[in-house]
Parts: C-alpha cells; sequence; structure tokens
C-alpha cells in the first residue's frame, strides 16, 4: 500500500475537523444533561405533575383535593369555595385521561393526605375513542388507590359530563352518540364507586338539556363548563364538602 503524505495544509484542515467534532460532542452533552424543563420539551402535562410534587411540601394536609381533566383545571376554585374552612386544591391537568390520573395520583392526591377527594374524569378517554371497558377499569383503579392509600378520605365522584355541539359546530365527532355513551360509562362508573362506598354525583342530569345535550348556557365552547356550569357543580357539592368540617 502507497504511503499517504499529509502536507502542512492537510494537518491544519485535519485539525480543525477534530476540534469541531470535540466541540460539538461537548456541545451535545451539555444539552443532552441540562433539566428538560430548560430544553423547552417537557410539556404541559409533566410540567403541570412536576409543580405538583414541589407544591406539596409547603400545603397542608387533611385538605379537599379535586382531581381532574381540563374541565377541573378550568375551575376556579377559590371563587367558589373560598369560604370553606378547609383550603381547595386543583389537581387538574387539561388533556387528562383516566390512566393519567391513575399514574399521577400519589404525587397529585395521595401524598396530601386530603380528608376530601372530588374526582372528574373520562370526557378525554370517550373522546379518544377509548373503549368503555378501558375507561372503566381505569376508573376502578383510581378508587382502589385512594380507598387502599387513604381509607378515611371521603371521595365524591362526579359524572361524565354531556357536550353540545350546537355552542360548538366544530367538534369532531357526532356529539350525540358520545353523549349516550356517555351516559352508559357514568352508570357503569356508579356501580363501582358505589362498590368502593364513595359517593357518585350525577352532575350531568342537572347540566343537560331533553336532548341529553349540555345546556347552552352551561358552556362557551360545547364541552367545557363556563360561570354557569360551576355554579351547578359548586351547589351539587358545596355542602357535602362543608359537612363534617
Amino acid at each position: 500500500m502507497k504511503n499517504i503524505k499529509f502536507t502542512k495544509k492537510d494537518w491544519i484542515y485535519l485539525t480543525i475537523v477534530l476540534a469541531l467534532v470535540v466541540v460539538c460532542s461537548v456541545v451535545s452533552i451539555l444539552y443532552i444533561s441540562r433539566p428538560k424543563d430548560k430544553q423547552g420539551d417537557m410539556s404541559y402535562y409533566d410540567k403541570k405533575c412536576m409543580s405538583f410534587v414541589l407544591q406539596n411540601a409547603n400545603l397542608s394536609q387533611g385538605q379537599i383535593v379535586f382531581v381532574g381533566d381540563s374541565i377541573t383545571d378550568l375551575y376556579h376554585l377559590d371563587d367558589y369555595y373560598n369560604d370553606l374552612s378547609l383550603a381547595t386544591y386543583n389537581r387538574g391537568i387539561s388533556g387528562d385521561v383516566t390512566w393519567g390520573v391513575l399514574n399521577r395520583i400519589k404525587g397529585s392526591v395521595i401524598d396530601l393526605h386530603p380528608a376530601k377527594v372530588v374526582l372528574m374524569i373520562g370526557i378525554n378517554d370517550i373522546n379518544g375513542g377509548r373503549s368503555a371497558e378501558s375507561i372503566v377499569n381505569n376508573y376502578n383503579a383510581i378508587l382502589d388507590a385512594l380507598k387502599t392509600n387513604l381509607p378515611t378520605t371521603e371521595v365524591y365522584c362526579m359524572s361524565i359530563l354531556p357536550m353540545n355541539s350546537a355552542v360548538n359546530w366544530a367538534l369532531p365527532y357526532d356529539v350525540s352518540v358520545r353523549n349516550q355513551q356517555i351516559i352508559s360509562i357514568n352508570a357503569d362508573l356508579q356501580t363501582i364507586i358505589n362498590a368502593h362506598g364513595y359517593e357518585y354525583i350525577d352532575l350531568f342530569s342537572q347540566v343537560c338539556d331533553e336532548n341529553n345535550a349540555l345546556i347552552n348556557s352551561m358552556s362557551d365552547d360545547g364541552l367545557h363548563l363556563n360561570h354557569n356550569g360551576f355554579v351547578v357543580w359548586t351547589n351539587a357539592l358545596k355542602t357535602k364538602l362543608s359537612s363534617g368540617e
């Protein structure tokens, strides 16, 4: 094999290339080792979960915890429950599903050892096409976790709420079909909730019209509650939360 001879110019180029490789490697290592939130690739969901865990150290135990998806996330509890002797902590996360609540139940709820828990979850499972069986199974596992870890805690389970395509025609599914699915799943949820000794609160029937759709005045987008809807929720729940204080 013929020997390859490098000129001075070749050595300079080779040195530059090697230096660039080293610099790129160091930068890559530093980038990868940075905390995820500083990289900007931690999702809203993950940030919320992390914030709940960090907040727990500064919050009082034995209070009231609301947990669920965006309907809970948008529920400004201080506007409705600031006259209770117990504090209310909102552990709702937009987009959450039953599996998500189950996965984060420790940091979001159990570690606070609340006196009372309010749970509303399931609509995103339905709209995401998950089967009724998987929804009920996940919900049952959530209740099992609460019963095992918080045996004396009162748990109030809100029914999954109806939707209304008249308020938001852009909802990408047949709302009338979905509302019938919700009614069926709510019945299954009520069975397992009662079996755990918890209280099922039928909010569905309080915010639906004669067609089982979410009442127009209760929502601005056909899916989430507005102030009118939250007032109905508060009225259905507040006396229960104030009892035994």
